[in-house]
């Protein structure tokens, strides 16, 4: 194990050698994640990218159509416009 330090600025921020980032495969944007243990040892890895398909089947569903995955398509896209005119309308009876 070789240790490397680096300085840490006013706003608390470091920047992380470029050695250790190669190691991690660390890229400008990528986010990372400290864990301290008990022994407050700090490692640092690589934070899990989010993606759109991770919150799937997180929020219930206002309606369950008996739909093919074609017809719910076609469906969602008539669904929209319907609901803009509903709103519309409405912000317009106000």
């Amino acid at each position: 194990m070789s240790f490397q330090s680096t300085t840490i600025t006013q706003k608390g921020q470091v920047t992380i050698p470029v050695d250790i980032r190669r190691l991690l495969h660390l890229k400008t944007g990528d986010q990372v994640k400290f864990l301290v243990d008990h022994k407050k040892q700090v490692k640092i890895k690589l934070a899990k990218k989010f993606s759109i398909m991770s919150l799937y089947g997180s929020l219930k569903p206002k309606i369950h159509p008996n739909l093919t995955g074609q017809e719910l398509i076609k469906w969602e896209k008539e669904a929209w416009p319907r609901a803009a005119m509903e709103r519309d309308l409405k912000s317009m009876q106000r």
